[in-house]
This record gives C-alpha cells, structure tokens and sequence, in this order.
C-alpha cells in the first residue's frame, strides 16, 4: 500500500475539497499520511511513496526545495490554467488516482538547476530551481548591467532587465514569453535568455549541461534582483556572483503512461487547432 501525501494551495478554487476528496477515495488503497494546504509547506518526515500537488505549476515548483534530498516522485493536479507540470486536469483526478494505484504511470527525473551566491569566495546562498533562475533588474524603470561568464570564459555584458537561465522544463515558462526556445524537458541544457536586452546582438543561448554559469554586476553601486521559481531569493550585490549549475540532484515527475510533451505543446499554446486546419 503506497504512502501519499497531499499538498496544495488552498487559496484555488476546489483545491481544499479536492484533497479531502482524494482522501476518501483513497480509503483501502492507499494510506494518506498527510494533507497540508498552508503557504508554509510541512513535510512529513515518514515514508512517502507520492507527493500529490493540487494547484497550478507555482503549488508544483514550491515542493522542489523540500522534496529535492528525498527523491519522492510529485504528481501534479491542475487547477491552474496553463499546467505544463501538472500530470492531470481537477476532472481527471479519479482516473490518475487509479492509474497511481495500479502503477499505470511513468516516472521521468527532471533537471535541476544549482544556484550559489557567492561572496569573497564564500557560499553565502545555495537553492535549487526546476524551471528557471532570473537575475533582473529591480526596477523596470531602469536597465541593469550584467557580465556574463561561461565555465570562467567571458561570453557577454548584458544591458536591460537581466537574464534567464533555464532548464528545458522551464523553457516552457517565463523564457518562453520574452523569445527563449522550447527545449524537449527529457534534453538536459541550460537556457540562457536576455530579458528586453539594449543590444539586437544578444540572442538566446543553449549550452551543455556541465558547464557553471556565472552572473554579476558590472557597474558597482547597481543591483538585480536573484529570483528562483518565480520566488524573490536575493539581491545580487556588485562584487559578489551567481554560480548557476546543474545540479547532481533531479525532481521526480509522475505522468500518466501514455504523456506525449508534444501533445502537451499542442493543446496549451493553441498549435492543436492550426495544425488541424
């Protein structure tokens, strides 16, 4: 009998009941060893075989940090609107539930990215984020001037709102919306996307996988903001840097058996019905 615990972000509409919903159903096929639908998330320290996430990719990418040393697949349920993580819609959830039971489901790891920030070579910060990494300018009203350096090689200095690193699963999200390339999420990559750059000259850039990026301020006096998963981490002082990596850690995603990304593609974006004409 698998061990599940429910998380979510109760402020969505139908997410609280649906919790409680799943656990009824999964009364003599599974043990629900937790509900916790709180901003502050709370996992259990007990076994856990399934983390079930109700919300949209935000209540998703909020269990990266504490799920990423305990290697616990997540399944997402969405009740968000564009749900690339997500594994099944709220009125599919019955049908996953099965599907889970009866191990009818596929498990893929996902990259992760490492963030360091680092000062006078010291490790004052370390996070992880599955989608993205951004160092942006802190007001929208001024451009922020960065350097940018590859494995130690200088590769550029960026004038405007900063910059994007990516994970091909984050390709899907906020690089997409400012030109960034859609990256199949099984490639592992790092994603580098200008955000509203001064230059035409600084484009979008993919590269492996084992490189270390690093980020920082050319202009002492100036400062950008460090954010993570869409969460405010740390502003990014001139002298010290970003170390962006991937990390030796992965995230677990449970997808139903027969997920096909492109599919997926097809049907958030709207490809579906242009190919179709």
């Amino acid at each position: 009998m698998k061990n599940i615990f429910i998380t979510g972000n109760k402020e969505k509409e139908g997410c609280q009941e649906a919790a409680y919903r799943i656990r009824d159903y999964l009364q003599s096929k599974a043990k629900v060893v937790g509900i916790h639908l709180d901003k502050e998330l709370a996992v259990p320290d007990c076994p856990i075989d399934i983390v079930i996430s109700l919300g949209g990719d935000g209540s998703f990418l909020n269990l990266v940090e504490s799920l990423i040393d305990r290697n616990i697949p997540i399944l997402g349920i969405n009740f968000g609107r564009l749900g690339f993580l997500t594994a099944a819609l709220a009125g599919e959830l019955e049908d996953m539930l099965d599907a889970v039971i009866q191990n009818e489901i596929r498990i893929t790891e996902r990259m992760v990215l490492q963030l360091d920030l680092v000062l006078d070579d010291e490790i004052i910060m370390r996070r992880h984020s599955l989608n993205d990494v951004l160092v942006a300018s802190p007001d929208l009203t001024r451009v922020t001037s960065l350097y940018v350096k590859i494995s130690d090689e200088p590769l550029i200095k960026i004038r405007g709102d900063g910059i994007i690193l990516s994970t091909p699963t984050g390709s899907t999200a906020h690089s997409l919306s400012v030109g960034g390339s859609i990256v199949d999420p099984e490639l592992e990559a790092i994603l580098l996307t200008p955000m509203s750059p001064q230059s035409l000259s600084s484009r979008p850039l993919v590269v492996r996988p084992g490189v270390t990026i690093e980020i920082g301020m050319q202009l002492e006096g100036h400062q950008a903001n460090i954010i993570g998963d869409g969460r405010p981490l740390q502003v990014l002082n001139y002298g010290a840097r970003v170390l962006v990596s991937k990390s030796p850690k992965t995230i677990k995603m449970v997808q139903p058996k027969d997920f096909m990304f492109f599919q997926r593609l097809r049907e958030k974006l709207g490809w579906a019905e242009h190919y179709l004409k």
